[in-house]
């Protein structure tokens, strides 16, 4: 309950779907697992006289993003801005981080995905993970944020295994898990 609570009520569904594909492939599918990937506008990311990008569509939503973003982010300068069927994505890469900001139709802020290794895993996380699966190795973490919570999603791998480890509010689960093939065996 609390966690479809959580899935819902903030909109991550879509988002946890867009960061979970096997090889590491941003996609986006609107909350269906089935539904096509969204189309990605890339909109013109020079900065006009005002020092804000020019932005393709509705100049409102672009503005009220773009200032929501500064605010929040004021020492980043070289976000790449692109429009999403649901409103705006700004994406940078800052100290081996990249951080993906999504907006809605209306500028915003829903969520913000930063994409990393584990060198960057808060500690107590990587601890919660590597108690249980403790011969595995750390590949990637996708740490999602969306109103007042976050979300890990810790991609890790053995000789046999890929797993996607969710951890929330202090509980962890297998999120997705596939066998390896054994290439060896004829």
């Amino acid at each position: 309950m609390k966690r479809q609570f959580f899935l819902y009520k903030l909109g991550i569904v879509p988002l946890i779907t867009l960061v979970c594909s096997v090889n590491a492939q941003t996609k986006m599918f609107n909350g269906n697992l089935n539904a096509s990937p969204s189309k990605e506008v890339v909109l013109n990311d020079k900065a006009s006289d005002s020092g804000m990008p020019a932005f393709a569509s509705n100049s409102a939503m672009s503005t009220k993003a773009f200032k929501n973003f500064n605010k929040s982010f004021k020492e980043v300068r070289n976000a790449y801005w692109s429009e999403t069927l649901d409103g705006l994505k700004a994406e940078f890469m800052n100290e081996n981080v990249t951080t993906k900001v999504f907006y809605d139709a209306k500028g915003r802020w829903v969520a913000n995905v930063r994409l990393y290794d584990e060198a960057n895993l808060p500690r107590e996380v990587r601890h919660a993970v590597k108690s249980i699966y403790y011969d595995y190795d750390i590949l990637h973490v996708q740490e999602i944020t969306a109103g007042d919570k976050t979300a890990y999603l810790v991609k890790i791998e053995d000789e046999t295994s890929i797993k996607t480890i969710r951890v929330t509010d202090n509980q962890m689960d297998e999120y997705i898990a596939f066998q390896k093939s054994n290439s060896t065996k004829k």
